[in-house]
């Protein structure tokens, strides 16, 4: 049991002993910048395909899903030792490393002469997104008690979803601004990746100056790196813990879908309405502020929720949300037609909802001194939904139409969403710390009937 000797509060959020509300404030900012940056990639790759590369638009689909294809691979190789390392040294030596060499890919990204120079800086910066992907997600569960745990994730994604809304609106608009002023298209699009990388320079030193220092368990108590090369497997034979590895591979896919195939749909879509690239993008943006405007509102109420019911119930409803989000987008006409919000503001609150029922549940299932390696492995899954899901979207993309990745990550959500409801019935685990219950949907069930090992 956690113990509230030496804890703090940020708010309604109780703090793990020896976090300070400095740790939890620098880790929601960090969090902030490197959500848009790893959603930005793909969102602003689009650009540099169309204006500094020129490639013909009917083969930019496959193109994007094999260069984020590579980047997956080399984060699928890393995510383990990066998770093991975080176990031994700490999680923010790993964070800052990760940060940074995100940074340097920004930097070089948009001096890409080819497709493949480009798919080099894609690989480098396939290197910072283990470092920083998992460590963000690790540190939103080492930083809360249990209790605690839905709020802070709910406080987080509300900072992730405004660091979307910043790369949506702030800097994927620079090179409308700037070719509006008569700047050279490429030029503006170099500002715009330099911008990025500057944020990630400065971020880098924020974050080892204001982020908890150590590991998460005394130098005596840490597993020997062996063991933590296995844990992750081995925790996956307890089907929560299995369930919200499944959730990652839908999960990670998800925020990699939504930023590339659809701002690639608001390009080629805008081209046909006589938009310039630019035009589209800045116009698509407002399009992602509607989306992200309602999971911010939605993502704290969810939090909350989190800590109210079973865990496994909340990734029932998250996935009833993400399913019926993506299968809808058979229906969508258009990215840039206002009039089909409702349809995004789905898409965008079940992908929203799923990756806080994948943080809640590892979190409440994984020991913290194996966290950092538990969490890793959960983003090899989520590099592999990526990589299957790009290169056969990508390929759907141009043949099929841009619809078609989307309803294939809705109808591998469809299965997941009956294997969730099985085991709610099944092995739902324990029931949350907080012993305050309402009727919420799908808790008919009962109590969670658990052994004493499986209590927080």
């Amino acid at each position: 049991m956690e113990t509230p000797q030496n804890a703090e509060r940020l708010g309604p959020i109780l703090l793990a002993p020896g976090v300070s509300k400095g740790n939890v404030i620098t880790k929601i900012y960090a969090a902030f910048v490197m959500v848009a940056m790893l959603t930005g990639m793909s969102f602003l790759q689009g650009y540099v395909l169309e204006v500094h590369l020129q490639v013909p638009r009917g083969q930019q689909g496959t193109i994007s899903g094999d260069l984020t294809f590579w980047a997956e691979i080399v984060s699928l190789l890393l995510y383990n030792s990066f998770g093991v390392l975080s176990d031994r040294i700490g999680r923010r030596p790993v964070f800052v490393f990760g940060i940074l060499i995100v940074g340097i890919a920004y930097g070089l990204y948009p001096f890409a002469t080819s497709v493949g120079e480009l798919l080099v800086y894609r690989l480098i910066y396939g290197v910072g997104v283990a470092a920083t992907a998992g460590m963000m997600a690790t540190l939103t569960n080492d930083y809360p008690q249990e209790r605690s745990r839905g709020k802070l994730i709910g406080l987080t994604g509300m900072m992730n979803i405004a660091g979307v809304i910043f790369m949506a609106t702030g800097i994927a608009r620079i090179p409308v601004l700037l070719t509006a002023n008569d700047w050279d298209p490429i030029v503006a699009g170099q500002v715009m990746f330099l911008l990025s990388a500057g944020l990630c320079m400065v971020t880098s030193v924020i974050a080892q100056l204001g982020l908890k220092g150590g590991t998460a368990v005394a130098r005596e108590d840490r597993e020997s790196v062996r063991k933590l090369f296995i844990s992750g497997i081995k925790a996956g034979k307890n089907p929560r813990v299995a369930l919200a590895y499944s959730g990652a591979f839908a999960s990670r896919s998800d925020l990699v879908i939504k930023g590339m195939f659809l701002a690639l749909w608001a390009i080629h879509d805008g081209s046909q309405q006589g938009m310039n690239p630019a035009e589209a993008m800045a116009r698509f943006g407002l399009m992602i502020v509607i989306m992200q405007g309602a999971s911010f509102i939605a993502s704290p109420i969810f939090g909350w929720y989190i800590d109210q019911v079973n865990r496994v119930t909340s990734a029932i409803v998250a996935l009833v949300f993400a399913t019926v989000g993506y299968l809808s987008m058979y229906l969508v006409t258009s990215p840039l037609d206002f009039t089909m919000a409702p349809y995004f503001i789905v898409i965008s609150l079940g992908s929203s909802f799923m990756l806080k029922m994948s943080l809640s549940l590892l979190g409440q299932e994984a020991a913290p001194k194996e966290r950092g390696s538990v969490f890793a492995t959960s983003h090899v899954f989520g590099a592999l939904g990526v990589m299957i899901m790009v290169v056969v979207g990508g390929r759907l993309f141009d043949a099929w139409g841009p619809w078609a990745p989307f309803v294939i990550a809705g109808a591998y959500q469809s299965i997941l969403l009956v294997w969730a409801i099985v085991i709610r019935i099944l092995w739902p685990g324990p029931d949350l710390v907080v012993q305050r219950y309402w009727i919420p949907v799908f808790t008919a069930c009962g109590r969670a009937k658990t052994k004493p090992s499986e209590t927080s």
